[in-house]
């Protein structure tokens, strides 16, 4: 019996040890990733029309000459630094909910584009992607030469 005792005990202290663990990482997936509560940068929104991919991005602070902008078949991203300005001196930040430094943010494309036809622009904090569509290759009919043997 003593035995049997202890094998429910450790199993006891197994569940009681899974739940804390289950615990924690509902805990950790409601607390946003990255280093400091960093959320995913920059924030993006992919739209398609009948001829176009739109990708919306929010960058606020920043200049287009300060982006890398590249397509490499189906993903697309977006490279820059953003500096927030200089440290306080003689002072102390109460909040600072807006980082500082390089960011990379690559989206995979819903469908194939014509990079080299690509265009940025870049108003109000918002840098915005325009491409182009690839058009589907047309069907050709091969005519067939009759060779004589």
């Amino acid at each position: 019996m003593v035995g049997s005792r202890q094998n429910d005990w450790d199993a006891r202290q197994e569940l009681a040890q899974l739940q804390r663990e289950m615990r924690r990482l509902a805990r950790q997936a409601r607390r946003p990733a990255g280093p400091r509560g960093a959320r995913v940068f920059p924030s993006v929104i992919v739209s398609a029309t009948d001829e176009e991919l739109i990708v919306r991005a929010e960058i606020p602070g920043m200049k287009l000459k300060e982006f890398e902008i590249s397509v490499s078949g189906e993903i697309l991203t977006v490279q820059g630094s953003r500096i927030t300005g200089e440290g306080l001196e003689g002072g102390w930040y109460h909040r600072r909910e807006r980082e500082s430094g390089g960011f990379s943010r690559a989206v995979r494309l819903p469908a194939e584009v014509e990079s080299e036809q690509a265009e940025a622009s870049y108003t109000a904090g918002v840098l915005t992607i325009t491409l182009p569509l690839r058009k589907p290759a047309k069907p050709r009919q091969i005519p067939v030469k009759v060779v004589e043997a």
